[in-house]
């Protein structure tokens, strides 16, 4: 996108007179600028992809406006210009979070536990399911196999690949799925039904250090809510304690699960995560290893044109997806 649109949409959405635009590289899905205003008041200006179905802005929007009503530590919405894509939105102070520590992995527990105690009947009726929502155990395998069909075509155009799906995702996909299926049937669980609504929760979805800044009073805040919606509270633990953009330690990952199992109400959700961990984790390969597909990584030139060498991309992610498999051995 040319920059003078990025300037129209700027003027157009900014309260004030615009007295400079930056890039802010690094995002891998969306772009954002950083505005100044004549106040000298800074402003985050977001562009949504162009070519992508997910609703990420309506997404995104909905979970700002919930996160204002609870007083948590986000982004405030100010402006949209639905048809262009662009957001405008208050602009956050802080640090770039490299890791967690004990009292960080804590607070994002309670940030977890905050989006559940305040949804209610109005969050259920105006904001939608989670991208890619897990609600039950074939929704997850019908998510893994859209994925690898889709790297079964490019299967044979990086070194290494096509034995590694051979040889390693292929088996363990379906070992993972035998298991996690006889653990449904010994916890008398309906593996394909999906979950109903009452025991759902609200989650971001994507929901990580590399979405969290750290403020001067040590305290983190927390970006990018593209993917936010209703799930299963067993997908916020499974996609935090098993990110591959993190590095949390053993007791970390403890304390994340036992903080939301602990407040959430539900007596099956520790069983339902037992059963669903193995598919969860070749769920996370299989989106690690999306950066092999051509138009994955033309999305990703598009939010940042420094994004890096696409070879040694491909094989960092196989290397992500099986450190991943090995959890699970």
């Amino acid at each position: 996108m040319a920059i003078d649109d990025v300037t129209a949409a700027a003027r157009r959405l900014c309260p004030e007179p615009v007295e400079g635009i930056s890039v802010i590289q690094g995002g891998a899905n969306s772009r954002v600028y950083e505005l100044t205003g004549k106040s000298g008041r800074k402003y985050a200006l977001k562009r949504y992809p162009i070519h992508d179905d997910r609703p990420r802005q309506e997404a995104e929007a909905a979970a700002l406006q919930f996160l204002e009503k609870c007083s948590l530590q986000a982004p405030r919405l100010i402006a949209r210009d639905d048809e262009k894509r662009f957001s405008l939105l208050s602009w956050l102070e802080g640090e770039k979070v490299s890791s967690l520590n004990d009292a960080d992995v804590q607070q994002f527990a309670e940030f977890q536990i905050q989006l559940h105690r305040m949804a209610g009947a109005e969050e259920r009726n105006r904001i939608g399911a989670a991208a890619e929502a897990c609600i039950s155990g074939a929704r997850i395998l019908n998510q893994i196999g859209t994925r690898l069909d889709r790297l079964h075509a490019v299967q044979r155009d990086t070194p290494g690949f096509d034995v590694f799906m051979k040889e390693r995702l292929l088996p363990a996909f379906e070992e993972f799925e035998r298991r996690s299926r006889a653990t449904y049937r010994e916890l008398s669980l309906d593996f394909d039904s999906d979950l109903p609504q009452e025991k759902q929760c609200l989650i971001a979805s994507d929901f990580g250090a590399h979405n969290a800044l750290r403020q001067s009073n040590g305290k983190l805040a927390f970006l990018d809510f593209e993917y936010f919606g209703w799930d299963d509270p067993a997908t916020s633990i499974a996609n935090f304690i098993q990110h591959p953009g993190m590095n949390l330690s053993d007791s970390q990952k403890q304390a994340y699960r036992s903080a939301v199992l602990t407040y959430i109400p539900d007596a099956q959700l520790a069983k339902r995560l037992k059963a669903l961990l193995p598919l969860f984790t070749i769920r996370w390969c299989a989106i690690v290893l999306g950066e092999l597909l051509p138009e994955k990584w033309r999305h990703r030139l598009e939010s940042d044109p420094n994004f890096g060498n696409w070879e040694e991309v491909k094989q960092r992610q196989m290397k992500k997806a099986e450190a991943l498999l090995s959890l699970q051995n």
